[in-house]
C-alpha cells in the first residue's frame, strides 16, 4: 500500500504538460499561421471554415479559432484544446503549453469580413512519449481502479508469504492443544523473530510434556505400590474371617477395601491411557458407536429403563478409540444408574465449526445448578451416601473430561426440561 500510494503521488511528476515562456522561434510560427490564414482569407472572399482548416501548410500542424468570447469555430476540439483556450485568450500575452505529444500555442488575432477571430496552433512534438501517463492523469479514476488491480495479488501474495510460518505455528499448537504432543515442527526460513517463537515454543512444549509424563508417572507409581499392601490387606481380612467367622466390622473393613481397589484400578486405567497414548484413528461414526449403544440399550433393559438412541451416520470421526470409547461409555453407565425411566441419545453434526456434538440426557435428579462444573472434578461426589450404595469412586465424569481435553473438545452438563443434559463435543475430521 505504501509503494501504490508513493506511485500514485509522484505519477503527476511524469506529467510534461507545462505552460512556458513563449520564445522568439514560437512568435514566428504564431505569425507564420497568421499569415497563412489571412492569406488565404483575402484569396478565398466565400470560404467555408474546413477548408481553411484542411488547407495546405508546411510541418505538421492544426488550427482552431474561435471568437472573442472563446466560443470555438471548428465543430470538434479535443479536451486539451479546449482546455488551452480556456486558459489563454489574450492575443496580447499569447501562451505556450508542452504535452508529450502536441504544443499549444496561441492566441493571434485574424480578421474577417465580417468578425474578428482568434487563432491557435497546435504542433506535433518530434518525440511522443509517456502518452499513457498523460492519459491516466486525466481519467484519476480508471487510474485507481488499474492500481487497485496491479496492486491486489502483489499485496496477496506477500501477506501469504509473510503469514505462511504463522499458520505453520497455528496448525502446530492447534494439534497440540488435542493432545498430540510429539508433533514435528516446520523449518522456518527467512523470518528471524518467527523461527525464535517456534523455538520458544518447542521448549515449552518439551518442558510441558516432562512434566506431564512425570506427573502421570507417579500417580502410576502409587497406583502399583498400593496394590501390594491392600493385597495383604485383603489376604489378612480372609484369614481373620476363617479363624474368627463374620462380622458387621469384616463386612464393613471388606467394602471399603472393594472400593479402595476400584480406585485404584481406575487410576491406573487412567495413568495406562495417558502414558501410552494412541494414535488417532478415522473411524466411521456407526462402527464406532453402534457396539456401544447396543450393549448400552441391554444394560438398561437389565435395569428396567429404556435406551433411546439414532440411526447412527456413516460420517468419519477422528478419535482416540480407547479414550473416546472409555469417555462416552462412561456418561451413558452414569445416565443409566441414575434415570429413572428413560435415556436417550442425540447426535449434532455441525459442518461449520466442523464439530460433533453427542448429547446423552436422562430424566434422573437434576444437578444443582452451582454443582453443574464441580461434577467433573477428581473424587468429587455429588451426595456421598448415594455414592456410597452405587459403590463410585468419583473418577468416571473426570476421566470422560480427561479424554475430551486430549481429543481438543470439551464436556458439559446442564439442566433442561426436567433431565439432565451431558454434552460431548469432538473435533470432526471428515
Amino acid at each position: 500500500m505504501l509503494l501504490l500510494s508513493t506511485a500514485l503521488v509522484l505519477l503527476p511528476i511524469l506529467d510534461g504538460r507545462k505552460t512556458q515562456e513563449v520564445t522568439k522561434n514560437d512568435i514566428q510560427r504564431l505569425q507564420k499561421q497568421q499569415q497563412h490564414v489571412n492569406k488565404f482569407i483575402k484569396s478565398h472572399p466565400n470560404f467555408h471554415y474546413d477548408e481553411l482548416f484542411n488547407s495546405p501548410s508546411k510541418g505538421p500542424r492544426e488550427l482552431y479559432l474561435t471568437d472573442l468570447n472563446g466560443r470555438l469555430i471548428n465543430e470538434r476540439a479535443p479536451k486539451e484544446v479546449r482546455q488551452f483556450i480556456i486558459d489563454s485568450q489574450s492575443p496580447e500575452k499569447p501562451l505556450k503549453e508542452v504535452h508529450k505529444r502536441k504544443t499549444y500555442l496561441g492566441p493571434v488575432s485574424v480578421s474577417t469580413e465580417n468578425q474578428e477571430l482568434l487563432l491557435y496552433v497546435t504542433y506535433r512534438n518530434q518525440k511522443e512519449s509517456l502518452a499513457l501517463i498523460e492519459w491516466l492523469i486525466d481519467n484519476p479514476l480508471l487510474l485507481l481502479i488499474i492500481a487497485l488491480l496491479i496492486s491486489t495479488p502483489l499485496c496477496a501474495f506477500l501477506a501469504w508469504h509473510l503469514t505462511k510460518p504463522l499458520r505453520q505455528l497455528q496448525n502446530v499448537a492447534n494439534r497440540v492443544a488435542q493432545g498430540e504432543l510429539d508433533t514435528p515442527f516446520p523449518k522456518i526460513k527467512n523470518s528471524e523473530e518467527i523461527t525464535q517463537l517456534a523455538s520458544s515454543m518447542q521448549l515449552m512444549i518439551a518442558s510441558l510434556k516432562n512434566m506431564l509424563t512425570n506427573q502421570q508417572r507417579l500417580l502410576s507409581d502409587i497406583s502399583h505400590e498400593l496394590r501390594s499392601p491392600l493385597t495383604r490387606l485383603r489376604l489378612a481380612l480372609a484369614i481373620d474371617k476363617k479363624h474368627r467367622g463374620d462380622s458387621n466390622e469384616l463386612q464393613r473393613i471388606e467394602l471399603e477395601t472393594a472400593r479402595i481397589e476400584a480406585m485404584i484400578s481406575e487410576l491406573l486405567n487412567l495413568s495406562r491411557i495417558q502414558l501410552n497414548p494412541e494414535d488417532k484413528e478415522t473411524i466411521p461414526l456407526n462402527e464406532f458407536l453402534d457396539e456401544l449403544f447396543l450393549d448400552a440399550q441391554f444394560e438398561a433393559s437389565e435395569n428396567g429403563k429404556e435406551f433411546i438412541y439414532p440411526q447412527l451416520d456413516t460420517f468419519n470421526i477422528k478419535v482416540y478409540p480407547e479414550l473416546a470409547y472409555s469417555a462416552i461409555e462412561n456418561i451413558i453407565r452414569n445416565a443409566i444408574k441414575y434415570a429413572h425411566h428413560q435415556i436417550t441419545v442425540d447426535i449434532n453434526q455441525q459442518k461449520q465449526n466442523k464439530t460433533m456434538i453427542l448429547t446423552i440426557k436422562n430424566d434422573g435428579p437434576l444437578i444443582p445448578e452451582s454443582e453443574l462444573a464441580n461434577i467433573f472434578r477428581p473424587f468429587y461426589r455429588l451426595n456421598k451416601s448415594r455414592d456410597r450404595e452405587s459403590g463410585g469412586v468419583g473418577l468416571g465424569l473426570s476421566i470422560a473430561e480427561n479424554a475430551m481435553f486430549k481429543h481438543g473438545g470439551k464436556i458439559w452438563a446442564e439442566n433442561i426440561d426436567k433431565q439432565v443434559y451431558m454434552h460431548l463435543q469432538f473435533p470432526l475430521y471428515s
